[in-house]
């Protein structure tokens, strides 16, 4: 019986790898850059940042995120966010919708005073994949742990990716 269900499981596989596309590699990296506007916008300067992604089998991107957004009230103000995002991207060619939900930490300093919390992030995205770059846009709706000392709600961005 034992070795039944192992030629089975080794079948299944052998299908399974004869079925995925030659061309597709089970995962790829990417890193890339972007500058970002918040909202409300009158709290908010131009922000940037950077981010890790794995897409594994063109449909799931796990990503790591760091973001400086500094506020429009003195030079050291703003916020600084680590989010780690899963999210489901639609492989229809060079031109690549996403979206999904992030987790993660934020810190907003004004003045003397400065908080740190959670925040959970909402992401829908546009990516237009070339040979060796990509361009993305994408919008993020963030909800922050707490009262923080400025408010921000959503988060546009356009970045460029290698």
């Amino acid at each position: 019986m034992r070795s039944c269900v192992r030629t089975i499981v080794a079948g299944l596989a052998c299908v399974g790898l004869w079925a995925a596309p030659a061309s597709t590699p089970p995962a790829q990296a990417e890193i890339s850059a972007f500058f970002s506007r918040a909202s409300p916008a009158e709290n908010w300067k131009t922000g940037l940042g950077a981010a890790l992604g794995s897409t594994w089998f063109r449909l799931l991107i796990l990503e790591a995120e760091v973001a400086r957004q500094p506020a429009d009230l003195g030079t050291d103000d703003g916020m600084t966010s680590f989010t780690a995002s899963a999210l489901v991207s639609l492989p229809t060619g060079q031109l690549r919708p996403y979206g999904g939900l992030g987790v993660g930490l934020f810190r907003q300093s004004v003045a003397s005073n400065s908080d740190t919390g959670t925040l959970k992030a909402f992401v829908v995205g546009l990516k237009l994949r070339f040979e060796l770059i990509s361009l993305k846009a994408e919008y993020r709706r963030l909800t922050l742990s707490g009262t923080p000392l400025l408010p921000l709600t959503h988060r546009v961005s356009v970045g460029l990716g290698f």
